[in-house]
């Protein structure tokens, strides 16, 4: 046999799973390649699980992890669809090949809102978004990934953003966060960092010449505070939470912390959670008691079973206790890192 999935030989489409049989099936040429790869002795591979068989096919024959659902006009990774149930499968299988109606249209949204799934018009309501706030054709945007784009949608559906909407407070963040990102996602850490500063630290309408100078002053107050809180584990190839949850736990038996993976989200999640912009709180002080609270939390608490993001790399997993509640991010790359941490409510 030429093609092998766990030490199983596989000479046949039908050698694989319903689910991966039904994966298949939406990776274009897929059936054909596995047809291929069963019947021809010279051509040998080896795949760990069905999983990695469905993400190797696809990056094979593409050269990109992500598969196109042309007339659901979403962009997956097959490893995603594997999470899948088949009958969620066999209803997207159904709306590609042009069933139509309200009744698919209604399932058919409803599991991609069950699984955080984005289409292209959900992308656009985040380029949208940009748009209003009169910043979309500005230079951080023009390499925009699949990640930064769901990021972009991510702040257009932060209720802090909302709330905030074409307001003029909503363009001085815009501007600020322009002035200081360098990426998408650090436009939307400082976005958010600018109205949440804003928010906490007055009781009344300030001038804008004010709010920028009280934003400035903390975020270059928090980032050099923050240096010490970037260092991240990383894993090998996919995995669950019993392996990130010991990865973690390793790494702070060694006496080290779990940190963010950009400067700016630590700057942000300060800003949010800590009380730093309020009347005496702008200090390392507060710095080390919040992030402190969050590497307790990590110590005591086991993570949630997660969810897998639509590109089939990254992940994001919980953790809550008495000591409040904390985000981890699995990426693409493998990085581990903390992407978010709101302690218990003062009582």
């Amino acid at each position: 046999m030429t093609i092998s999935v766990a030490g199983r030989p596989i000479d046949r489409p039908g050698g694989i799973s319903e689910l991966g049989g039904l994966v298949l099936r939406f990776i274009d040429g897929g059936t054909q390649w596995l047809q291929w790869a069963a019947a021809n002795p010279n051509a040998r591979y080896q795949f760990a699980d069905e999983t990695a068989l469905m993400a190797g096919i696809q990056s094979g024959l593409h050269a990109t992890p992500l598969l196109l659902l042309a007339k659901t006009a979403l962009l997956v990774s097959p490893v995603k669809l594997m999470t899948l149930a088949p009958g969620d499968l066999r209803t997207l299988a159904e709306a590609e090949a042009g069933k139509e109606g309200v009744k698919i249209g209604a399932r058919v949204a409803q599991i991609l809102a069950d699984h955080g799934l984005v289409t292209q018009s959900g992308l656009a309501a985040g380029a949208a978004f940009l748009a209003g706030l009169g910043v979309a054709d500005a230079p951080v945007f023009q390499g925009s990934s699949f990640g930064d784009r769901l990021a972009t949608l991510d702040l257009a559906n932060d209720p802090v953003a909302r709330e905030s909407g074409a307001s003029g407070l909503a363009r001085e963040a815009a501007a600020f966060a322009i002035e200081r990102a360098t990426t998408p996602q650090e436009f939307a850490d400082y976005y958010r960092a600018y109205l949440q500063c804003v928010t906490v630290s007055r009781t009344k309408p300030a001038a804008p010449e004010a709010n920028l100078a009280r934003v400035r002053s903390a975020v270059e107050t928090l980032a050099p505070l923050m240096f010490g809180y970037l260092d991240c584990p990383r894993v090998d190839g996919p995995a669950g939470p019993s392996a990130i949850g010991a990865a973690i736990e390793e790494w702070l038996m060694m006496g080290r912390r779990l940190g963010f993976a950009r400067l700016s989200l630590g700057v942000q999640q300060v800003i949010a959670n800590s009380g730093f912009c309020q009347p005496g709180g702008g200090d390392g002080r507060a710095v080390d008691a919040y992030l402190g609270a969050a590497q307790a939390l990590l110590r005591a608490g086991p993570l949630d079973e997660g969810q897998l993001g639509q590109d089939g790399m990254s992940r994001s997993f919980r953790v809550s206790g008495d000591g409040g509640e904390a985000m981890v991010g699995l990426g693409a790359d493998g990085m581990i890192a903390l992407a978010g941490f709101r302690p218990p409510p003062k009582s």
